[in-house]
């Protein structure tokens, strides 16, 4: 031990001060995301004409929307998406109380001619759900389940009618 350490009581050198702090930090802890439950519901209203939409219409939908914003959980929804149609989107809005509009022009199937613009509106189901028809069965059992408090539910809805609900878990890993 030096003369200085031994007046000031210093054991050791200050590096090895410095590795124990290290040693003693946390771990950095980072946000994940992860989609628990996704139900689509083709024909959320029966066979009512005009009203039932493919899957791949609907999550192109869903992506073309979402893909205005780029956050960690709308990119793990385009993702889990794999939309069959690049749709282009307009009129895009985003509150963070409502959730995402737009007006998302679909040009698949018998609408190659003459595209049809589709209004889409992807939120949290006490918004959606003022905008929409009632609920399918299957998207409204997701809605009115209790959901763990990591948990968030999305309601995408088509025209005023419900086609999906979306349930993201959120984790620090």
């Amino acid at each position: 031990m030096g003369i200085f350490s031994k007046l000031f009581g210093k054991k050791g050198s200050a590096s090895s001060e410095g590795s124990r702090f290290l040693k003693k930090s946390a771990p950095t802890l980072s946000e994940h995301f992860s989609i628990t439950n996704l139900v689509i519901v083709a024909s959320p209203l029966g066979n009512v004409k005009g009203t039932v939409l493919e899957d791949g219409v609907i999550r192109s939908c869903i992506a073309s929307v979402l893909k205005n914003n780029r956050t960690k959980v709308n990119n793990l929804i385009v993702d889990e998406m794999n939309a069959s149609y690049d749709f282009l989107s307009t009129g895009y809005s985003h509150n963070t109380e409502r959730g995402y509009a737009a007006v998302v022009r679909d040009n698949s199937g018998d609408n190659t001619e003459m595209p049809k613009d589709r209004r889409v509106l992807i939120g949290s189901a006490t918004f959606v759900r003022r905008s929409t028809t009632d609920l399918h069965a299957d998207i409204a059992a997701v809605a009115n389940s209790d959901l763990p408090v990591d948990s968030t539910l999305h309601l995408a809805a088509i025209d005023g009618i419900a086609y999906a609900a979306i349930v993201i878990k959120r984790e620090m890993k």
